[in-house]
């Protein structure tokens, strides 16, 4: 159980790390790791951005921001179980 939170800190703090000191290479990865998974909520009708300012990309809104933490709390969170359920007894 402990080796799972430690997969999932690192998995995380990694994530939270790409998005603030990322080269700029890598940039559009860490806009597509935003953006990707509010435009299937947008297409269906979900408030998920805010008005987008003159000819500008529109951020996520509130509620979008929520759903862009659930989401990669959740992967995160499966790819550290899947990581330590080999070392379980």
């Amino acid at each position: 159980m402990l080796l799972r939170w430690y997969f999932f800190v690192v998995l995380a703090g990694s994530h939270i790390a790409a998005a603030f000191f990322a080269p700029n290479a890598l940039a559009p990865a860490v806009a597509g790791s935003v953006y990707l998974p509010l435009v299937p909520l947008q297409v269906a009708g979900v408030p998920v951005f805010a008005a987008a300012e003159s000819f500008g990309w529109s951020s996520p809104s509130l509620l979008g921001w929520s759903i862009v933490y659930a989401v990669w709390v959740a992967i995160w969170w499966v790819v550290a179980y899947l990581l330590s359920r080999p070392f379980s007894k």
